[in-house]
């Protein structure tokens, strides 16, 4: 999936895209999910300060797989527009994936970047109210990203 749309960019949100919260751990899938991308794309980790965050990254180990992590106190898409500052591309070459429609998937819309939607756990049921909240992909689990088809088995397009 994410092969096909051609990002020259993956952002990754943390907090229930990577990182379950509740659980205390990272989600089923998402290692694998990084492992492969790795050699493929350059990725970011883009989260909210506060509640340790930092040091859970390190703690999890993940921080290996990210050319940058942009912590911020709420997302918006000018954070989106630095990055591609920062890589020298199009905000249309960064694919942002997230699990809310109201947070980092508006965000990355209103930036003019793709889209994907993990729709699971606590916010899998906010649906988008408005225009720049629909997402361009949908996936129920992470490993969707790795189909080559373009759209996996438990993937849809809203």
């Amino acid at each position: 999936m994410i092969e096909k749309m051609k990002p020259k960019l993956v952002v990754f949100d943390f907090n229930r895209t990577i990182y379950d919260p509740e659980k205390g751990r990272v989600i089923e899938g998402a290692i694998n999910v990084l492992e492969k991308l790795l050699p493929k794309f350059p990725m970011v980790l883009y989260c909210k300060t506060g509640d340790g965050r930092g040091e859970k990254i390190k703690e999890l180990g993940i921080e290996k797989y990210f050319k940058r992590m942009v912590f911020v106190e709420k997302k918006s898409p000018r954070d989106l527009l630095k990055l591609a500052k920062e890589f020298n591309i199009g905000p249309g070459e960064i694919l942002v994936i997230g699990d809310r429609v109201r947070s980092e998937i508006a965000a990355a819309k209103q930036a003019g970047c793709k889209t994907i939607w993990f729709r699971q756990g606590k916010f899998a049921g906010e649906e988008p109210a408005k225009k720049e909240e629909e997402p361009d992909q949908t996936i129920i689990q992470l490993k969707d990203l790795l189909s080559k088809t373009g759209k996996a088995a438990t993937s849809a397009k809203l």
